[in-house]
């Protein structure tokens, strides 16, 4: 018998490859589902195509809501009265929305028009006593953590930044239940999305990145980093350093990853030139997968990478600039495939 409410992904479709957030968000709502002893459903805005419905299923996703109106992707407008009304007639225990341009948005006016709380940016969560939700996030930069929870208010809401979480969630594969929204039901949108523009690498926010090209003292200098400011700006990451690199002027202070710098979560982690040294990589642990280019071979960085290239950077990066720059309008989801290039020149351990 099912004690609580269900708990809620609410997760942004797309089309041409399978939206990676989308299947995380709905394997952490099954996760937490399953310490509540209730089910986990799946709110899709935006396109949702068979593939994404499968992928939901098998992660854990008994009912999925899809409101595909593509045309207002970027404009909370067009869902902050659906997905409202939405929650408040199928009473959701926990609604969970990824941090995203739309997503922070849609959290928050939601929360809002509910009367509720909202812990965004959120790294952590798990069920407490009562089935409350304690929400981990990062404070102060980065360097401090604080875990938020709302004893009281229903649905408990919490945003997520953009990376990897556990999809081994425990959930048998299934078949959800499809509820297609009308549009006639989604309120037109007041603004029009002219174009999206990237963000400069040496300015996006490192704990937002999805995407961190990091670099220290192999790197050689302030010429070096521009090697690093074109990879990350095609692969639409940032660029961020190692204390060497910050106490050198190659790059502000701003822009360090470490123990006395900023703590890190994104998907992609490439550190280029740097050592492993402990105050690093306690502020980039966290993140989903790491890439290491580094000229010694017993470097501890090298131990702790998914792919660890030994080489020069200076050799490693130039194919795999030229490869993402044929096509820079697909950069961002060719570019695992790009640094598949790097197993060419990767050393056996």
């Amino acid at each position: 018998m099912r004690v609580h409410a269900p708990v809620w992904a609410v997760a942004e479709g797309g089309s041409g490859r399978l939206p990676e957030l989308a299947v995380s968000l709905t394997a952490e709502a099954s996760r937490l589902a399953g310490q509540l002893g209730t089910e986990a459903d799946t709110v899709v805005v935006g396109n949702c195509e068979d593939e994404l419905v499968r992928a939901l299923g098998s992660r854990g996703a008994t009912h999925v809501f899809v409101a595909g109106w593509s045309a207002a992707l970027h404009d909370s407008d067009a869902y902050v009265p659906l997905l409202t009304a939405l929650i408040r007639k199928h009473r959701p225990s926990v609604v969970l929305c990824g941090t995203t341009i739309l997503g922070r948005e849609l959290a928050a006016r939601v929360a809002a028009c509910l009367g509720t709380g909202l812990a965004s940016d959120c790294t952590d969560l798990e069920i407490g006593p009562g089935g409350v939700l304690r929400m981990s996030r990062t404070a102060y930069g980065g360097r401090a953590s604080c875990t938020v929870v709302c004893p009281q208010a229903r649905p408990q809401m919490a945003t997520l930044r953009p990376r990897p979480f556990p999809t081994d969630c425990g959930a048998s594969i299934r078949e959800p239940q499809v509820i297609r929204l009308e549009a006639e039901s989604i309120t037109s949108p007041r603004t029009r999305v002219e174009r999206v523009v990237q963000g400069d690498p040496l300015t996006m926010d490192l704990v937002e990145a999805d995407v961190v090209v990091a670099g220290g003292r192999g790197v050689g200098g302030r010429e070096g980093f521009e090697l690093l400011l074109e990879l990350a700006s095609l692969l639409g990451g940032a660029v961020a350093a190692s204390r060497v690199a910050v106490d050198a002027g190659w790059v502000p202070y701003h822009r360090q990853v470490g123990q006395s710098g900023r703590t890190v979560a994104p998907s992609l982690y490439i550190a280029c030139g740097i050592s492993g040294a402990p105050h690093h990589i306690v502020g980039m642990r966290g993140a989903g997968t790491v890439v290491s280019i580094n000229t010694d071979r017993h470097a501890p960085i090298v131990d702790l990478a998914d792919m660890a290239v030994v080489a020069d950077l200076r050799d490693v990066l130039p194919p795999v600039l030229a490869r993402l720059r044929e096509d820079t309008s697909r950069a961002r989801s060719a570019g695992m495939s790009a640094l598949g290039m790097l197993a060419e020149s990767r050393e056996d351990r």
